[in-house]
């Protein structure tokens, strides 16, 4: 990412931030005023939690290093707080932007018509009418309930959501692989992914992942990606934490967006040297597992994150399919026989393999939408939901599956709402 993207980005994430902020503190004050709380406690109660938590962001430009450097105690009873005001103010502020789009058709017409004399004057006369006003006072109470409930609502959501970031879940799947050879039946497998090792992923809490997952005992543990967040240094740290790593059958992983966002060779290196982890960069390895071959595909990524259909992306596939047919046909195995588990970090790659009859596709990417709002079945309300329709678990593309994980990191905020922590122990059947 080159220095005019990165400015491009963060005046856009700021700016989106700080908008979001400024129509809250608005809409706070009118309330204020409509009460005839105006005096002076009122108006600090208004401004100064503002002011406080706007002081960590002049921290980070000015000292540029990172929140989580600070003394534990000061991130206690300070950061964490902030993280959370921060959450909180968001989705507030993303519920009165909702209103106010919903509301512009009514609010364009109302400022049309009341530059028109006549039109003025029967508007005025309409508002008067006493079960307009009654509709209207009883509208101005539900909308302000409505406000009361979201704001506590938000603020108890990021408060929880902060504190119990870390409290993963082990999920326990059983997935069908049709014509799944006898040898291969009630093979494991760990999943895990997303660990963004830097700011909200230290190397102590790693090496408890590690320890967690040694303990599951799987005959393969694979990672799909973003095992760093954007300096190339932190593969040190997690090559660190998880050089005890081990599983019967190897461990094996790909990149994901986040680790290209610095050196993806670097931390290649680093892995190959310091872990028990093998990357698979467009390449495959075929295990033996009771005389039966096991495919085990990896490919790499890139730094976008969007959804959209990436040629460059399908060039890596191909390019690894390719290199996969004629390491099979060298050792007089039939690809088409040969059960296949492709490891790519980001889910939307999925509607196009399956021609390439891949049994079952591993991703992450999504943290499983990180703050989901409301849970509702299928249907997950989150900013991931609005991009693609794989979130999270198992879904199907005629006889092949991908299985989405929540991953274990955080990215942005250190905060999951309605979405831990998810460490996968998948068993072919």
């Amino acid at each position: 990412m080159s220095i005019w993207q990165r400015i491009l980005f963060f005046v856009i994430v700021f700016g989106i931030l700080f908008g979001l902020q400024f129509l809250t503190y608005i809409t706070f004050r009118r309330f204020l005023k409509r009460k005839n709380l105006t005096g002076k406690f009122w108006n600090a109660i208004s401004i100064y939690p503002y002011i406080l938590f706007l002081l960590p962001f002049i921290y980070i430009l000015i000292a540029r290093t990172k929140l989580t450097d600070l003394p534990e105690w000061f991130y206690d009873i300070y950061i964490i707080p902030f993280f959370v005001f921060q959450a909180a103010v968001f989705f507030i502020g993303l519920y009165l932007l909702v209103g106010k789009i919903i509301k512009s058709p009514f609010s364009i017409a109302n400022f049309v018509l009341s530059k028109i004399k006549y039109t003025r004057e029967k508007l005025e006369d309409f508002k008067k009418k006493k079960a307009v006003v009654k509709f209207d006072n009883s509208r101005r109470q539900f909308i302000t309930a409505s406000a009361v409930l979201v704001s506590g609502y938000a603020f108890i959501g990021a408060g929880t959501g902060v504190l119990k970031k870390d409290d993963y879940e082990i999920t326990y799947r059983e997935i069908k692989i049709k014509n799944l050879p006898p040898e291969l039946k009630g093979f494991t497998i760990t999943l895990v992914s997303d660990f963004h090792c830097g700011p909200f992923m230290e190397e102590d809490l790693m090496k408890d992942y590690c320890d967690v997952i040694n303990n599951l005992n799987s005959d393969l543990i694979l990672i799909p990606g973003d095992l760093t967040n954007s300096d190339k240094t932190e593969a040190v740290s997690f090559a660190n934490a998880f050089k005890n790593l081990k599983a019967k059958h190897g461990v094996y992983a790909s990149l994901g967006n986040h680790d290209y966002f610095s050196d993806p060779n670097y931390i290649s290196d680093v892995l190959k040297n310091e872990t028990p982890i093998k990357l698979l960069r467009n390449d495959s390895e075929v295990i033996q597992v009771n005389g039966n071959g096991l495919c085990i595909m990896g490919i790499e990524d890139t730094r976008v994150s969007g959804a959209s259909y990436d040629e460059v992306v399908m060039g890596y596939f191909n390019e690894t399919i390719g290199k996969t047919k004629e390491k099979l046909q060298n050792r007089k195995l039939n690809y088409e026989n040969v059960t296949k588990i492709l490891l790519y970090h980001k889910p939307y790659l999925f509607p196009d393999i399956k021609n390439e009859k891949i049994d079952l596709m591993l991703s992450g990417h999504t943290h499983g939408g990180q703050i989901v709002l409301a849970k509702f079945g299928n249907v997950n309300l989150s900013i991931a939901a609005s991009v693609s329709r794989y979130i999270s678990g198992l879904y199907r593309e005629g006889d092949s599956q991908m299985y989405v994980s929540r991953g274990v990191g955080v990215v942005g905020l250190p905060i999951r709402l309605n979405c831990p922590p998810e460490i996968t122990k998948i068993t072919l059947i």
